[in-house]
């Protein structure tokens, strides 16, 4: 076979070809809709400088909305609730799908095994309404099936969900017991790709299975888990709104109310858009910030420097 010739130009790649095309039909709805619902809107910031109203554009008003918020004492506690919220779930929801991947990833039997995950991930697709509608009922104090048992054991009944000091501890349940099985997927999916003659050689050498959980099966999701923990802070305020709006009450909102309810209240229900507006851009400022300071940390942990994004 003729060797191409010295200094010849290789065939440029097409970029619509019979393997790309299907490719980019698939991504298309994605785009659209990430230009419509994330570009389009940009403008929409703007009001956190506007005096705006049903009515419409009133006059511009510079940094007062800003200076509002940050003298309501109200506001700064419910910045408060949600860094609560978020360490919480960092400390107890981050971990559970890896701890949940490494047990699941031990057990032989392959029927119990997908059994197992299976009944953890379909809480996933649960809406927030009906999960909230489950727990509610579940411990209700007048019909609830915890309370039940705590009548039978002689105990009074309890509201759980009027507790304030007990908000966050069950919401940081329920979120672990929603999500916990959807996001092991992605760790049992770098387990699969850890080579076997690791585990043989860590065997010859004496270690147990605990010992190749921290020497094998760890080092191997390192670089899964580096990853996700970097890009949880892109969206480090998000996924509580639901879950807050369905199970707080005015019992527990010294405890319960975030940032994102708050937004919620003050623009959507009161009309005040220009405040809501400027706390959703104080919110998404600190978001960023805290994914690029996070982003640069991880340049010193990825093996050739650079980063996840």
């Amino acid at each position: 076979m003729a060797e191409p010739a010295v200094g010849a130009q290789k065939p440029r790649s097409r970029i619509f070809n019979r393997k790309t095309v299907p490719l980019y039909i698939m991504i298309f709805p994605a785009l659209v809709l990430t230009f419509l619902f994330r570009y389009v809107t940009l403008p929409g910031h703007l009001i956190a400088f506007m005096d705006w109203r049903v009515t419409g554009f009133q006059g511009w008003v510079g940094l007062e909305h800003f200076k509002f918020i940050f003298t309501l004492d109200y506001f700064w506690q419910s910045f408060i609730n949600h860094w609560r919220l978020i360490l919480m779930g960092y400390i107890f929801l981050f971990p559970a799908p890896i701890i949940l991947a490494l047990l699941l990833n031990e057990m032989k039997g392959r029927v119990l095994k997908r059994s197992v995950q299976t009944l953890t991930i379909l809480p996933h697709f649960v809406n927030w309404v009906v999960i909230g509608a489950i727990f509610i009922n579940l411990l209700s104090p007048r019909f609830g099936y915890v309370n039940d048992v705590i009548r039978l054991l002689g105990g009074e009944p309890i509201y759980f969900l009027s507790i304030p000091d007990a908000f966050p501890w069950l919401l940081t349940f329920f979120r672990m017991w929603k999500g916990v099985g959807y996001s092991a997927i992605i760790y049992l999916a770098a387990l699969s790709s850890v080579d076997m003659e690791l585990y043989e050689a860590a065997v010859i050498d004496g270690a147990g299975r605990l010992r190749q959980t921290f020497a094998v099966t760890l080092p191997a999701l390192s670089a899964t888990i580096v990853v996700l923990f970097v890009l949880s802070f892109a969206d480090v305020f998000g996924g509580l709104f639901e879950p807050v709006l369905v199970l707080k009450n005015s019992m527990v909102l010294d405890k319960a109310e975030i940032l994102d309810t708050y937004i919620y209240e003050v623009a959507l229900k009161r009309n005040r858009y220009g405040i809501g507006a400027a706390a959703g851009m104080f919110k998404a400022t600190i978001g960023v910030t805290l994914l690029l300071s996070v982003n640069l940390l991880s340049k010193r942990l990825t093996p050739d420097g650079r980063g996840i994004i």
